[in-house]
């Protein structure tokens, strides 16, 4: 806790608020560009006089002294990176730091959250991390601060959810505060929240609701004019969602000379129907769309709830490319309505319209979306091992084909989009940026797959490979483990335990060559490792031996 009683509140705390990093290494790990959400956080905690800096595992590891001496951890909790930020709770809390978990992982599933962290904050926080601060750093009742979860007597307590914040009302993000981002090639913008669709795989509406909320165009356009010259990449779910606001902000851009060098945004199908708003978008450099186009069936558009159909998507390919703009088609497979031949179909699609670049995702099944609902409740959930719901690996079990067929199919939809063949048609068809754009997919996926041997054949939970050390931990025992786990991982083994059990406390010296080599391991990307039966004097000796948090987890025997 921040107030202890009989301690004197404190004016300004010290806050340090974390973006997890990614389980795996994916066909996004190359893109710098940290989410908003701690950005904007911390610089409206600043605001308020406390010490708050943001650090994104992405970016490089946190340094211990950082977490280790903060009054309150903040961690982001999407789904895939769950595991990595229970694991960071789990530690702060043996080490006495007060956790708060956010984000929308945790506002569907506060008690998992709960299980590890002090408070979750379930909603918007930005409308209720302040609050709590304030409370806690003043010795104040902090319990009814909207949004906050909580044990009570052994009970989990919810408050209701805080109303929709207002993005006006929110301070400007300052990039000042991120710690390990370094020079960002795309300067992040959010102009908007919420969504009136209601896709079935889509959390935005769950977690933000179906009313848009926009920034006043004046607001948006002076941030644009404070990084003239630079590269944006519009945050928002869909920046053209009010085509009149949209083509407002464009021709103020171009007035006050607010143009960027080049700007990207996330839209859906209907803004290529405005012809307006396409020549704005040419005239102030838009150079990319990201487009959900998901399927080219159209069983499978209806089943999304969509609403749109493959003519729509084959004639917003076409104009945004009339104009110039080139299109990263975004396509989710595995509904009920695909086969093996849908994604075939999809790849060929994506392959004869030229989509500039295109993912491919596996159909991901989110806590708080319907499809998670109704996949749970019909049983076709093959895992909870959230460190698999990336986009990436299969866990669900498809209608129309088995759960490997999809698995293979999603990996040889990449491969085929990527392959040289259609790099070099784009050569020989007068398009040389979508070509390198290609040839820049074609090398991300080839480190991906070389992270993932196994990703054709990845269903299901991740397969773990224990190992275990009994007795006193010597320089053989040691040479041996070492030699088990080098040849799992040669093997295509990914997730490591070692499991203590009666292990003698063995000298330092030893202690720390197991520690460093382990370390090591899991900084290897795809590689998990945990470290099984560690009391606290054990667990001391690891953060003195690493002076910063190990990159593996230590798990305490009343916590195995």
């Amino acid at each position: 806790m921040l107030m202890l009683p009989g301690k004197e509140a404190i004016a300004s705390a010290r806050i340090t608020l974390v973006e997890p990093r990614a389980p795996h290494y994916h066909v996004f790990s190359s893109v710098r560009l940290p989410r908003l959400g701690l950005v904007t956080l911390a610089t409206e905690l600043a605001r308020r006089g406390h010490q708050a800096r943001v650090w994104c595992q992405a970016f490089g590891e946190v340094p211990a002294f950082e977490l280790l001496r903060s009054d309150l951890v903040g961690l982001s909790v999407t789904t895939s990176t769950a595991p990595e930020a229970y694991r960071l709770a789990r530690l702060l809390r043996h080490q006495g730091v007060t956790v708060v978990l956010g984000g929308p992982h945790v506002t569907f599933l506060p008690e998992e959250g709960l299980e590890v962290a002090d408070y979750v904050l379930r909603g918007e926080a930005e409308a209720t991390l302040s609050a709590l601060v304030d409370c806690l750093t003043r010795g104040e009742d902090w319990r009814w601060v909207p949004g906050l979860s909580y044990r009570e007597g052994g009970s989990c307590v919810h408050n209701p959810l805080p109303p929709p914040v207002e993005p006006d009302a929110l301070a400007r993000p300052d990039l000042g505060v991120l710690q390990n981002a370094g020079r960002l090639s795309l300067h992040p913008m959010l102009t908007s929240r919420g969504c009136p669709h209601e896709c079935t795989f889509c959390g935005v509406t769950a977690m933000f609701g179906r009313r848009y909320r926009f920034r006043a165009a004046e607001a948006v356009v002076a941030e644009l004019a404070a990084c003239r010259g630079r590269r944006v990449f519009f945050y928002d779910d869909n920046f053209t969602a009010s085509p009149s606001r949209a083509r407002e902000i464009l021709r103020l851009a171009l007035e006050r000379r607010a143009v960027p060098r080049a700007w990207m945004a996330q839209v859906r199908v209907e803004a290529a129907r405005d012809a307006e708003l396409l020549r704005l978008m040419a005239r102030t450099n838009c150079r990319m769309v990201h487009v959900g186009l998901e399927s080219v069936n159209p069983g499978t558009l209806r089943s999304f709830r969509k609403g749109q159909g493959v003519e729509d998507v084959r004639h917003c390919i076409r104009a945004f490319h009339r104009h110039g703009i080139a299109v990263h088609g975004m396509f989710v497979l595995g509904g009920d309505e695909d086969t093996v031949e849908t994604v075939e179909e999809t790849v060929a699609f994506a392959r004869a319209e030229r989509l500039d670049t295109a993912q491919f995702m596996v159909l991901t099944p989110l806590p708080g979306t319907t499809l998670f609902a109704d996949l749970e409740r019909q049983g076709r959930l093959l895992t909870r091992d959230w460190s698999r719901y990336d986009g990436h690996h299969v866990v669900h079990l498809p209608a129309r084909m088995t759960p490997q067929e999809l698995q293979a199919a999603t990996v040889r939809a990449f491969a085929r989009f990527y392959g040289l063949g259609n790099a070099f048609l784009d050569f020989l068809t007068g398009r040389p940026g979508a070509a390198g754009y290609k040839l820049m997919g074609r090398y991300i996926l080839g480190r991906w797959l070389a992270h993932h041997p196994d990703l054709e054949a990845a269903v299901g939970p991740a397969p773990r490979r224990r190992f275990r050390l009994e007795g006193l931990l010597d320089a053989e025992t040691l040479a041996r483990l070492t030699a088990e786990l080098r040849t799992a991982l040669r093997a295509g083994q990914r997730q490591l335990e070692i499991q203590l059990a009666d292990l003698e406390l063995p000298s330092e010296q030893t202690f720390g060559r197991l520690i460093r080599f382990l370390d090591g391991l899991a900084a290897r990307p795809g590689v998990s490792v945990r470290l099984l039966g560690l009391g606290a004097r054990l667990e001391n000796m690891v953060m003195a031996m690493l002076a910063r948090l190990p990159r593996f987890d230590c798990v305490r025997p009343d916590e195995a």
